[in-house]
């Protein structure tokens, strides 16, 4: 993976985790399917698809520069980066056995990574 690809994988799984968080903060805070106006009213799911968004666009970046049988796995540490910041914000708990998942998702990703 090219330096360049791996600063826009890096960027997506950012902003797909920060997408996520602040989703979660929206449906926290009163953002509800059943209420489309409670969706529409919530800053914390606009920047959340917003991001959402963005991430596509960094995506196809990396898409353009990887092939998609090394670049797909580098978006699963996203299952590593969501635990960690939700539980410093949210304090969420993370489990021994999602420890080491998040463990094995990293050296999978690094495998993957280096081919």
């Amino acid at each position: 993976m090219s330096f360049a690809a791996l600063l826009f994988a890096i960027a997506t799984v950012v902003l797909n985790g920060s997408a996520q968080l602040l989703l979660r903060k929206a449906a926290l805070t009163g953002a509800d399917p059943a209420a489309p106006a409670s969706l529409v009213r919530s800053p914390w799911l606009i920047v959340g698809v917003a991001l959402y968004g963005i991430s596509v666009l960094t995506w196809l970046s990396v898409l353009k520069r990887t092939p998609l049988a090394v670049a797909a796995p580098f978006v699963a540490l996203v299952y590593v980066l969501v635990p960690l910041l939700s539980r410093s914000v949210f304090g969420d708990v993370i489990t021994q056995r999602m420890w080491i998942g998040m463990a094995l998702v990293v050296a999978g990703v690094t495998l993957v990574a280096r081919r």
